[in-house]
């Protein structure tokens, strides 16, 4: 796997906990430990994904969350949060969160939805190759159609 992960948490344990686990798992790990540093990360590298504290010391996570989905759209960005609410689990959703996971976290609940956002995104990535693949392939006949003609017809028709 080469998938670069970006954890975002202020807390020092929480970040050293993903790092450990996720590079164990073959992820690229960078951690951060407030908005204004994963904002500067983005700025610098692309991210598969992102796991965002809901709290952070200078931002809300939503906040950061806006700006990644406008910056990266492309990016899983899953919210993690030590406070859950109704309302800022439907503030997330609505900011364009991929997943909401409560802490204390559960790993295996973590590294499954991990994969299967991925999996998910690879797929969509996939199927849009094969549709610009499939496209570039009848543009190219219809070309090669036309150039056919005109050869019969000397260039004109």
């Amino acid at each position: 796997m080469s998938e670069n992960i970006l954890v975002v948490d202020d807390d020092t344990e929480v970040r050293k906990t993903l790092s450990t686990i996720l590079s164990q798992e073959g992820y690229s790990v960078v951690t951060v430990e407030n908005g204004k540093q994963a904002v500067k990360a983005c700025e610098k590298s692309s991210f598969d994904v992102a796991l965002i504290d809901i709290r952070l010391p200078d931002m809300e996570g939503t906040e950061l969350l806006n700006w990644l989905k406008e910056k990266q759209p492309h990016m899983v960005k899953i919210v993690i949060t030590g406070f859950p609410t109704l309302e800022s689990a439907m503030e997330t959703v609505n900011e364009g969160a991929d997943g909401y996971v409560l802490k204390p976290l559960d790993v295996e609940k973590l590294l499954e939805m991990i994969r299967k956002h991925l999996d998910k995104k690879t797929a969509e990535h996939v199927r849009n190759w094969m549709e610009f693949d499939h496209d570039n392939a009848r543009e190219s006949r219809f070309n090669q159609d036309n150039y056919k003609r005109k050869s019969l017809w000397g260039g004109t028709q």
